[in-house]
């Protein structure tokens, strides 16, 4: 099973913690939160170290006091690095403090023209961030991508589960978090298992910053004066 789906998610909980389809134990909606819980554990990681499959598509940031502020969505709290540009194809507008020349300052889930000015764009500024994924329920997908990812959820939800007590059965919840650890970096016990984080670096590779050629060709060390 590859535990993409919410329903194979909770089969698969109620499989690996060995739980009868009807538990009064532990109901579905206790082990959606769990799952929930997971996601948002596994949105935390990838946002840290491969932010690019998650990222969504390029949306303009509002302001309502003249360009002082730009604000994202409604309940948008954007998870690790934001891209915000001048314009859908425009200049790359670069963070620092308040008191700097920098283009903008965060400021929680919205962003300030430093130094008390304010900056208007003909069409911007746009922004690709990571949103918060959506609780896990009987009507709610799981969000994270890649779909091929969700077993961490499974896993981690387990271990949060075992933690808490893991029913009468009193599991050991490193069990689970030892499951989790080899799907996320590797199995120790098997040669050039690099796990789905490598496998993800490696599929970003010469993306992003990674792809700038900062040296130039060898020429142009030359020093000419």
């Amino acid at each position: 099973m590859a535990y993409q789906t919410t329903a194979e998610l909770l089969a698969g909980f109620k499989f690996y913690a060995m739980r009868p389809d009807t538990d009064e134990s532990i109901t579905d909606a206790t082990i959606y939160v769990l799952l929930s819980q997971g996601q948002e554990k596994v949105f935390e990681l990838l946002a840290a170290h491969v932010p690019e499959v998650l990222y969504g598509a390029p949306t303009k940031l509002a302001t309502a006091d003249s360009g002082y502020n730009y604000t994202f969505p409604t309940a948008v709290f954007p998870y690790g690095a934001v891209e915000i540009r001048a314009s859908r194809t425009g200049e790359l507008l670069i963070p620092g403090t308040e008191w700097s020349e920098a283009d903008y300052t965060w400021e929680g889930d919205s962003i300030r023209i430093p130094n008390g000015k304010a900056r208007t764009f003909a069409d911007g500024p746009y922004g690709r961030w990571i949103a918060a994924p959506t609780d896990i329920s009987a009507s709610q997908e799981p969000t994270l991508k890649p779909a091929s990812a969700r077993s961490l959820i499974l896993f981690y939800a387990l271990y949060l589960w075992a933690e808490r007590g893991g029913g009468m059965n009193q599991v050991d919840p490193n069990r689970f978090l030892g499951i989790y650890q080899s799907l996320w970096s590797g199995d120790p016990r098997i040669p050039g298992d690099a796990g789905i984080l490598a496998t993800l670096k490696r599929q970003g590779y010469g993306q992003g910053m990674a792809a700038l050629n900062v040296q130039g060709p060898w020429y142009k060390s030359i020093n000419n004066g």
